[in-house]
This record gives C-alpha cells, structure tokens and sequence, in this order.
C-alpha cells in the first residue's frame, strides 16, 4: 500500500486496511495519528459505558496473537479480561503419544466452543466464570479453573476463533495479525518443543499436517471481515489504533 489509506477511523463502524510495517516511520505514524481518537487519556472504561467490548484476535498459529492480546490488557489494566480460545479443547486424559501424534489440535471439533460462548455471554452480562486451564503436554484441564470477573473489555485470543457463526456473533472488533509466515511457523514450532512437550519432528508434522491445513480452510477466508489487519503484534500503532476503536465502541 503506498501513500496514506482514504479512512475516516472514527465515524465508519468498520475499520479495514492493512499498515506496512515497512514503511518509513514518519508515514506509520502520520497512519496512526489519523486514526487516534481525540480522546487519549486513559479514562476507566468502565466508568463511561456499562456495556462490554468484545475484541477477538485472529491470525495464523504464531502470528502473535498472545502478545498483541496481552499488551491490550496490559494497556487496559482493571478495564479488561483476557480469553484464550486455547484453554478449551477437550479433556482428553487419557490420550497415549501415539494418539496424540495423529490427533488433529488444529481442527475446530477439538475445541469445547459451545462452553467458550456461555463464558463469553455471561461475562458479556456481568457474571463472573471459571475459565479452564489446559495443559497441553498431558492433553488435559488442570483441576483449578482460573476466575475471571465481568470487564468493560474482553479480549479473546485464538486460532480458529472466526470458525463458529455463534461465537463470531459476540464480536464487537475482530483484529487480523496478518504476520509473516516464515516467522509465524519459527514461533510455532519453537513453542510447541518449549511450552507444549513435542519434539522438533512431531512439531513440524504438527504443521505441515494439520496446523497450515487449518489456517487455509478455517482462518484466512475470514481475513476479509476484519475490522483492522496489523502484520505486527509489537507495534505501538497498531496497539493506539485497536485502543482508539475499543474507545468508540464503548461510548
């Protein structure tokens, strides 16, 4: 994209273009100037709506959707919660290594959505849940939940988020990481042997078999509807920008 994008950030209730992170740094900023809200003081959320904002981060398996979800609340503090679609798949404690090395993770039927969308719903109302905390080397939940009370913004994180017509429907701002895939499958694969007990070969198996298989048919053909596509997680633009939307949303 070359030159300035022809938006108006604040009064289109869909925002949707993409930033080059490889653009001079004058023209990023002159990008995200344009699209900041005059409001900038980090007034409590909470304080000024009594609705919450939903902002679900997509994009592909290491893209950073982690890292751009957690600066969100950490910008936030107290004003928000974070989500990871991660924290539901299935209890499946009983699973060998030879199970799990042919198990498709990657695909939405792996995933308990169905209780993702009562949490999102309730909290949506005001009511606190008990979020499980999956551990992915045993394949199981742990027994302590994590408690998560009501916030003026929710921020949900995941993979295959976009997949299911219910929990899109709770969306207020849908952000795209459209990262480089080269960088995306070194995070994923270096994830995967670190945090996640795969060796180097099961982890690029993982990949070639069932994770890129699952971002071309669940992930990227809703890259279209997303309110902003960033290509980097770390950008301070990219973070003013999604702020100045969660800032509109909830007046």
């Amino acid at each position: 994209m070359t030159g300035l994008p022809n938006v108006d950030c604040l009064s289109r209730g869909k925002l949707l273009f993409r930033l080059n992170y490889h653009q001079e740094t004058s023209q990023r900023k002159a990008i995200a100037k344009r699209c900041i809200v005059a409001e900038t003081q980090t007034t409590h959320l909470g304080e000024r709506t009594g609705k919450s904002v939903v902002v679900a981060i997509a994009g592909r398996s290491g893209s950073g959707k982690t890292t751009f979800a957690k600066r969100l609340c950490d910008w936030l503090g107290a004003d928000a919660v974070m989500l990871s679609h991660d924290d539901y798949y299935k209890h499946l404690p009983n699973m060998t290594p030879e199970e799990a090395t042919v198990y498709d993770f990657d695909s939405p039927e792996a995933l308990d959505t169905h209780i993702l969308v009562e949490h999102l719903r309730a909290l949506k109302a005001g009511n606190s849940v008990d979020v499980p905390s999956y551990d992915f080397a045993k394949h199981a939940r742990a027994d302590a939940a994590r408690h998560i009370d009501p916030a003026a913004t929710i921020v949900l994180e995941g993979l295959l988020v976009t997949c299911d017509p219910e929990l899109k429907s709770l969306f207020d701002l849908l952000v795209f990481i459209d990262a480089d895939p080269d960088v995306s499958v070194l995070r994923r694969i270096e994830r995967d042997c670190q945090n996640r007990g795969a060796d180097l070969e099961r982890a690029i198996n993982m990949y070639l078999s069932t994770t890129k298989p699952a971002y071309e048919k669940y992930v990227e053909p809703f890259k279209h509807e997303a309110n902003l596509i960033i290509s980097d997680a770390l950008s301070d633009d990219a973070l003013e920008m999604v702020l100045a939307e969660i800032r509109r949303l909830s007046v």
